[in-house]
């Protein structure tokens, strides 16, 4: 006889994580005692699962769900089976999508102009890190931010998020890129010139023209007289009570997106102002009155002629020349003479002036005789 001794056969399963993210591979493995060449039933949550196999893979568990085995020893002489494992039970935790998005401060931009890009992350964890890229280069520090003051056009920013979260997908995450459009800036200029000049007679009207650099479509312009603002919104001034030693000037803001200098300042105008002289002139005879054939010379004195020229008038007709004397010879009475100055001087006021009209009185000449009385009575001695 051969008698085989009574044994008890046992199982004990093991799972490969029993805290895990939903969607994970678990592998459960039994390990027999006294199974000979065992049989296998699983059982998820009670219900039958899986194949006659020493283990039993599951993706799809849920949180609280009961995995265990029964197994069925080949042997003989065998107590207590089939035999019940232990249950482990599972602990799912849900999946963790991470994301994030950038956004800038501005992406059309002047030059030099500062930019600071902020991420915004989803499902980030405790601890995220960020890595920022320009063009596909890493730059910036682990930040939720990055700046730059130095971009230039066509440069494009991106940013990446690795999540520290139980159960993240999706990490390392990229963030949407953002492309940068930066214009040139445009340094702002005025300059302005005065017509007629700078150098005027009191009362004359200037007109003070300014000429932008880099104005935009609607400049705005501001005109000063000793730093007062005077005039209106625009590229002209003018004036035409201006004094001795004011200065003119013009403000130019610039309508420009990237304009850099802008309020600009022109070049100052400094205005001389001459005042204006009474222009006169005199005119006296060497004679007024005289004899037929007499020469007499008139002389013209002006007053503020500057480099003057005459025009003398004999009963109002044209006579001598461009002379500040006039001389004749042939004068009858009642003549009438005058002279009118044109000043050369540059603020005469009139520029030309008549003189009070010298009038002539001339005497005929009178050829004097002698008349001989002859006496009826005869000739005495001594008489002829």
């Amino acid at each position: 006889m051969t008698v085989n001794p009574v044994v008890t056969p046992s199982v004990a399963v093991s799972a490969s994580s029993t805290t895990i993210c939903a969607g994970t591979s678990v592998t459960f493995t039994a390990t027999p005692t006294n199974g000979g060449t065992p049989t296998y039933q699983w059982y998820l949550n009670g219900s039958a699962v899986g194949s006659n196999s020493a283990t039993y893979t599951n993706a799809a568990l849920n949180n609280g769900d009961a995995v265990n085995c029964v197994m069925t020893s080949s042997l003989t002489c065998t107590t207590g089976s089939p035999a019940t494992s232990n249950t482990v039970n599972m602990t799912v935790n849900p999946n963790n999508p991470v994301s994030v998005s950038i956004a800038a401060s501005a992406t059309t931009i002047c030059t030099g102009t500062s930019v600071t890009f902020t991420a915004t992350p989803v499902n980030p964890g405790t601890t995220p890190v960020y890595q920022w890229y320009l063009n596909g280069a890493p730059v910036g520090s682990n930040s939720v931010t990055y700046t730059n003051a130095s971009l230039a056009t066509g440069d494009n920013v991106y940013c990446t998020l690795t999540s520290n979260i139980t159960c993240a997908t999706g990490s390392p995450a990229t963030s949407n890129t953002i492309n940068m459009t930066v214009n040139s800036s445009l340094p702002v200029s005025v300059s302005i010139a005065a017509n007629p000049g700078s150098t005027i007679c009191a009362g004359t009207s200037v007109t003070f023209t300014a000429t932008p650099t880099n104005g935009g479509t609607t400049p705005a312009y501001q005109w000063k007289v000793n730093g007062t603002n005077v005039g209106s919104n625009s590229p002209t001034y003018t004036s035409g009570a201006l004094t001795n030693g004011q200065n003119v000037t013009c403000v130019l803001t610039s309508s420009e997106s990237c304009a850099t200098g802008s309020p600009a300042t022109s070049n100052t105008i400094a205005m001389t102002v001459t005042s204006n002289s009474a222009v006169s002139v005199s005119v006296a005879a060497s004679a007024t009155t005289i004899c037929t054939g007499t020469s007499v010379t008139f002389t013209a004195t002006p007053t503020n002629g500057g480099t003057p020229a005459y025009q003398w008038k004999l009963n109002g007709t044209n006579v001598g020349s461009n002379s500040a004397t006039y001389t004749n010879g042939t004068l009858n009475n009642g003549d009438v003479v005058t002279c009118v100055m044109t000043s050369g001087a540059a603020c005469a006021s009139p520029t030309t002036a008549t003189s009070t009209p010298v009038t002539m009185i001339v005497s005929t000449t009178v050829v004097p005789s002698v008349a001989r009385l002859v006496d009826s009575q005869p000739c005495l001695e001594g008489c002829g």
